[in-house]
């Protein structure tokens, strides 16, 4: 191989090879950001189950025959 086309080979491979860690820095950063979203979703999962069955019991309680008959007492 002659000089010239090393020459140019060389500064070819380290912009390349630049691009390529820039590249495997990104993957890092989302697949970090990946897993965080995840457990930030299970945990809202988690949340979301709680308050539905919050909002049956309310459900519940509202449409009971004995809560609306004590608050039409109170009506009175």
């Amino acid at each position: 191989m002659n000089t010239g086309a090393l020459a140019l080979l060389i500064p070819i491979l380290a912009i390349v090879g630049g691009y390529v860690v820039a590249i495997m820095k990104i993957r890092d950063k989302q697949g970090v950001s990946s897993c965080e979203q995840e457990a930030e979703n299970q945990a809202l999962r988690a949340e979301l189950a709680t308050l539905r069955q919050r909002v049956e019991v309310l459900e519940q309680l509202v449409t009971d025959d004995s809560f609306q008959l004590k608050r039409e007492f109170k009506q009175v």
